[in-house]
């Protein structure tokens, strides 16, 4: 009889540890990237256009099968991601918002589109079709 409960308390007290062990081995996953916005090449068309940068240079916006690029003069095409219906945001974290029905468009974190960038952070620049 003590044997059995002797057997009993141990596999109990196994149980146990494995359930506390198992809650130390759990693992929280957060995502980075903020919501995203759920939006079609034609809710794009206005912002489908080349833009002049109060610094002088072009910055291009394309869209393409549902995926939406940016590129600055002659740089790498960037994608980016929607957020609601007139911002956008990259995977680097520049963040491009339209305005005025895409006549205008603001870019906070503009040294972040082109890795060879020399701009100090949290530049913000503006431009105009």
């Amino acid at each position: 009889m003590k044997t059995i409960l002797a057997g009993i308390a141990a596999s109990l007290a196994l149980t146990s540890l494995s359930i506390a062990h198992a809650d130390d081995m759990s693992v929280q996953i957060k995502s980075k990237s903020p919501q995203r916005y759920h939006m079609v090449e034609q809710d794009f068309f206005n912002f489908n256009n080349v833009y002049l940068l109060e610094n002088g240079q072009r910055i291009a916006f394309t869209a393409r099968m549902s995926m939406f690029y940016t590129q600055l003069a002659d740089g790498a095409r960037v994608r980016i991601y929607p957020i609601s219906s007139r911002a956008f945001v990259t995977e680097n974290g520049a963040r491009i918002e339209f305005r005025e029905q895409g006549e205008t468009v603001g870019i906070a974190n503009f040294e972040k589109l082109s890795p060879a960038s020399q701009l100090a952070a949290n530049t913000t620049m503006t431009a105009r079709r």
